[in-house]
C-alpha cells in the first residue's frame, strides 16, 4: 500500500488542466480505498487474536428433580458401562459419614459417546448385573433415583422409581421374591444378610401397604418394598427404617 501510495504522489505534474484535476482526486479515492482495506485487515486480527481465547460455552445438563426431599447429594460421574469405577464409587458413599437420620440422593451421570447424559431405571440395573422378572423392565420409567440413609452406625441403601402400572408392578414384585434376596445382594455392601429369618410379610405404615422380609435378627436389615399410588412411586429399601423415613418424606412433598 505505501509503495502504492508513493507512485500516486509522485506522478508528473506537468500535462494540461483535466490530467492536473485528475492528479488530486486519484489520491483521495486511493487514500478512501487503502483506508478501508486498512479496516478490515484490523478487524480480521482483532477477530484472530482475540476469539483465540473464547471457547463455546458447555452447555450444563440439569438432574432430574428428586422424588422426596434429601439433605445431600453426590454425583457419580462414570464412562458408560464403567461397573468397576461404579461400584467403587457407590461403596465409597456407603462409608461416607452422615448425620444420623441423614438421606443421600445418589445421581449418576454417564459419559455416552461423548455427551453426558444422567442414568436412567435401566442404567441402574445393568450395572447392578440386574435382571428383573416379568414386564418390570418396561414398567419402571426413567429415571431412578438410588438414595442412602445414613443410621449413625452403618448406611442402607434404597433406590425408588416411577411406575407405569402399580398392579401389575405388584405382580412382578410378589414373583420376584424368592430371588430377591440374591439379586439385591449388593445392595448390602458390607453388611452380610444372615439368611432367610421369614418370607416377606405384610406390613403398613400411615396406612401405605408394603412388603418386607426380615435378613438379620440383630439388626435393622431386609428388603421391603412399598407402592406409593399418590404418585405412582415404587420405594425399595433395605431396612424398615428406611422405609419409614421414605413414607414420612413423601407424605411432606404432597
Amino acid at each position: 500500500l505505501v509503495q502504492i501510495l508513493s507512485k500516486e504522489v509522485s506522478m508528473p505534474s506537468s500535462g494540461a488542466a483535466p490530467k492536473k484535476e485528475r492528479r488530486y482526486i486519484a489520491p483521495y479515492y486511493t487514500y478512501a480505498a487503502a483506508l478501508a482495506v486498512l479496516f478490515l485487515f484490523s478487524v480480521v486480527l482483532f477477530g484472530f487474536f482475540f476469539g483465540q481465547g473464547e471457547e463455546t460455552p458447555v452447555r450444563k445438563i440439569m438432574p432430574p428433580p428428586p422424588y422426596f426431599a434429601t439433605e445431600s447429594s453426590r454425583t457419580l460421574a462414570i464412562r458408560e458401562q464403567d461397573r468397576t469405577l461404579f461400584m467403587r464409587l457407590m461403596s465409597d458413599s456407603a462409608r461416607e459419614f452422615e448425620q444420623t437420620g441423614t438421606l443421600k440422593r445418589i445421581v449418576i451421570k454417564i459419559d455416552r459417546n461423548g455427551k453426558e447424559v444422567f442414568g436412567q431405571t435401566s442404567d441402574f440395573f445393568n450395572l447392578y448385573r440386574i435382571t428383573p422378572v416379568g414386564e418390570l423392565s418396561t414398567l419402571l420409567e426413567s429415571p431412578s433415583m438410588p438414595f442412602f440413609f445414613y443410621t449413625g452406625r452403618e448406611a442402607r441403601f434404597g433406590f425408588a422409581a416411577r411406575v407405569q402400572n402399580p398392579d401389575r408392578v405388584l405382580r412382578d414384585f410378589i414373583q420376584w421374591e424368592p430371588l430377591l434376596p440374591i439379586a439385591f445382594r449388593p445392595f448390602f455392601f458390607d453388611e452380610k444378610p444372615e439368611g432367610l429369618i421369614a418370607p416377606f410379610q405384610d406390613r403398613s405404615y400411615r396406612n401405605i401397604d408394603w412388603r418386607y422380609i426380615k435378613l438379620s435378627e440383630e439388626e435393622d436389615l431386609g428388603i421391603g418394598y412399598a407402592l406409593f399410588p399418590a404418585k405412582n412411586l415404587l420405594v425399595v429399601t433395605t431396612s424398615k427404617e428406611t422405609m419409614e423415613t421414605v413414607i414420612n418424606r413423601l407424605f411432606e412433598n404432597r
